[in-house]
């Protein structure tokens, strides 16, 4: 991923979404810190420039030493390893045998003479014959021997995400997949799995910096945890992370095995690459950024210009889209700058997690949540239209839809920030960080003030280096040069780790090749349908001819129109979130129709039948039957429309029912205002009817309840904002 935690408040908001929209429970939290590197995350952790004047401990090798060819850096190692039952289990489903986890125990700093042993968790996703392979066309489904190790990003993300995710990728219907889950992360020894518990008393407040500093207080906290605990802060490098990946291997007894990494595992695997050169077959780095220390991925605010001017280009080729959607950047620049002159205030719904019983909402999350948006491509087809509806909550100053985002809920924090920021402060991403982000105020004034104020960068080093977490040589992050068969990938339309970042190193790979797709987004090998058959062709013949078909499968995102813009999911999920037994109203409000509609759609269908069959005359009815049929019908689509539009709605993009749903949901709306009519038309003829002669109970009644029933579905979307005008 590579962004410092910068909004992990955004990926919270997602929580929110999937739980109460589909679980039925409110799972939101509000993280302290701020927006500084970049995407699902906020800036705990943008260590600053600073002096190395403390001494490094005793018992560290001296750097010259240190660089000297003939140290054996696992001469401590005990490469044993012992199996556990997975720690996800239960939340993630599967057979015995095709999942399955160990523990290896390393050095926490190999570079100390007497160090305290770890141990480092790993799963092993074993390979599968596809549910579809056809031996007659195919022949026999032949297992490689030569499984992948897969190099986890962030720095920090828990392992059971990728499990949950991989697990289906198809790249393992062909081989073993291992993952590492990195030294400081969840079931590695996470040394602060308590750092988004931390009182939120200090960031529930409307003042920019002190949201700001209540980032730097959670990190010095965890920090200091850490050291009380003897943890060795400086042995968090993406240098002993890669030497933990060769121990990895020689423990496993594999010879040789195929590394792939994406976001932070890129520069995991260069730097792996120069480790243990002899233990890789071959090796695919995607959404790149350079191990050199003099390139700097911290120009975010400028790689963000660059994706929305792509999208605006692709929405102006389009046609429709740039009709629909003329100035969409411009407005959320501007929605951006008004909030960072006077943050959103909402009440807040859960006084425990903000004090002050006001919530309040900055610019990271008005410019955050649609860069949040640029790392999955299957996002892009609604994105112009969700920054449209986005930004004019912003404009039109409707914040109700915020307040939804103050429920609470136990926090499923998917991120060790811990050690995200020993990784920053020991790798030394603060080196050029505070000149990256100064530079880009200048160029990009409205963006760049998503992601942090560079003045806190120095205090944040700070912190570092009182820790014992300062950088490493140099010499250990020089480029690779290599010349083992290695694919070099990118998404065209990558928010964090944009193509230039790749074509920087590329001189470091004699037998590099360059594979960019189109349209995609942040680690396109890992999302775009395609990429586990062009994974399995390319490590099946590394030195073959590269199969890229799959990239020419890329296309221009199919833009949608305007949004129906409701809040109608964020009025019952604040509602859900207030008190459960609040929603037992609305429910039933609309849930009695609809079982009136199902028992009207069945009836109504199938008595004309019965009457015929039977030679029996209806009773007349002024034409009530019919209507009442079209009523129920009408009920009915309404209902199941609309569930299905906020699936189809989520689906698309996770955040769209923030502002609303699909465009073409607003048909079934018309549908239930429909009905109310159809309904008040079926109470005035079966009164008309009644009125004429008398009525079975039973027929007088079915009309009466069907035509209530449209009438009160009608009020039911009119007073939950779902009308379509």
């Amino acid at each position: 991923m590579l962004f410092s935690t910068q909004n992990l408040r955004i990926g919270f908001i997602l929580l929110v979404f999937t739980g109460v929209f589909w679980v039925g429970a409110v799972n939101m939290y509000r993280l302290v810190g701020a927006f500084c590197a970049a995407a699902l995350a906020v800036s705990l952790v943008c260590p600053a420039v600073f002096a190395q004047e403390d001494s490094i401990a005793d018992d560290l090798l001296p750097l010259s030493e240190a660089a000297q060819p003939n140290i054996d850096y696992f001469d401590k190692d005990t490469f044993s390893t012992r199996s556990i039952i997975c720690p996800f289990k239960g939340a993630i489903d599967y057979d015995a045998g095709d999942i399955a986890c160990g523990l290896i125990e390393v050095p926490e700093n190999r570079e100390k003479t007497n160090p305290r042993f770890i141990e480092l968790h790993y799963v092993k996703i074993a390979a599968r014959e596809p549910d579809d392979w056809d031996a007659e066309e195919s022949g026999e489904w032949i297992k490689r021997d030569d499984p992948i190790i897969y190099l986890t990003g962030g720095p920090g993300v828990k392992v059971q995400g990728y499990v949950d995710r991989l697990r289906e990728h198809g790249v393992t219907q062909a081989r073993d997949l291992y993952i590492l889950e990195q030294r400081g992360i969840g079931w590695s020894g996470d040394f602060c799995p308590t750092y988004f518990l931390q009182d939120p008393t200090a960031a529930n407040t409307s003042d920019w910096d002190q949201y700001q500093r209540a980032g730097l207080e959670a990190m010095e906290t965890c920090f200091a945890a850490a050291q009380a605990a003897k943890v060795d802060l400086s042995g968090y490098s993406s240098i002993e992370n890669a030497r933990d990946v060769k121990a990895l291997r020689q423990a496993l007894g594999f010879e040789q095995w195929n590394a792939w990494g994406i976001s932070y595992g890129s520069i995991l695997g260069q730097a792996y690459l120069k480790e243990d050169p002899e233990g890789v077959r071959a090796a695919v780095i995607d959404a790149i950024v350079p191990l050199q220390q003099d390139i700097t991925f911290h120009h975010i605010a400028r790689y963000y210009d660059r994706v929305l001017t792509m999208l605006d280009e692709a929405c102006i080729a389009h046609g429709d889209c740039a009709k629909n959607f003329p100035d969409f950047k411009t407005r959320l620049e501007a929605a951006i700058m008004k909030t960072s002159m006077a943050p959103i205030e909402v009440e807040a719904i859960d006084d425990e997690l903000f004090p002050s019983g006001s919530g309040y909402f900055f610019q990271d999350i008005i410019g955050g949540v649609p860069f949040v948006l640029f790392y999955e491509q299957d996002n892009y087809a609604t994105l112009p239209a969700f920054i449209d509806s986005f930004v004019r909550l912003v404009e039109k100053e409707n914040y109700e839809p915020f307040r939804f985002l103050t429920a609470g809920g136990a926090p499923a924090v998917d991120i060790s920030q811990g050690m995200y920021n020993a990784i920053a402060c020991n790798d030394n991403w603060h080196a050029a960080m505070q000149k990256a982000f100064e530079d880009d105020f200048t160029a990009y004034p409205a963006l760049s003030m998503i992601f942090g104020d560079p003045a806190l960068v120095e205090e944040q080093a700070r912190i570092c280096k009182r820790y014992g977490a300062v950088p490493r040589s140099p010499e250990d992050y020089l480029p690779v040069n290599t010349d083992i068969r290695t694919l070099i990938v990118e998404g065209a339309m990558d928010p964090i780790t944009p193509p230039p970042l790749a074509k920087a190193i590329l001189a470091g790979f004699s037998n590099g090749t360059y594979v960019e797709f189109p349209f995609a987004g942040h680690g396109p090998t890992r999302s775009v349908e395609c990429a586990g058959d062009f994974l399995t062709k390319f490590y099946d013949a590394p030195n073959g001819e590269l199969d890229v078909s799959c990239v020419d499968e890329m296309t221009p995102p199919e833009f949608t129109g305007a949004l129906f813009e409701t809040s109608a999911f964020t009025k019952l999920g604040a509602l859900a979130a207030e008190d459960e037994k609040k929603l037992v109203a609305p429910l039933l409000w609309a849930g009695l129709p609809a079982l009136v509609f199902v028992f009207g759609t069945i009836i109504y269908t199938l008595a004309p039948a019965a009457r015929l069959i039977n030679g029996a005359a209806g009773h007349p009815t002024s034409g009530a039957r019919p209507l009442a049929w079209v009523t129920s019908v009408l009920g009915l689509t309404t209902l199941g429309g609309l569930g299905y539009g906020a699936y189809a709605s989520f689906e698309a993009n996770q955040f769209l029912l923030l502002v609303g749903m699909l465009g073409w949901v607003r048909w079934f709306a018309v549908a239930g205002l429909a009905a109310g009519v159809a309904g008040l038309l079926l109470l005035w003829l079966t009164l008309k009817a009644r009125m004429r002669q008398p009525l079975p109970i039973g027929v007088l009644g079915g009309l009466l309840l069907t035509g209530a029933s449209g009438a009160a579905l009608a009020v039911w979307v009119l007073a939950w904002g779902l009308s379509p005008f």
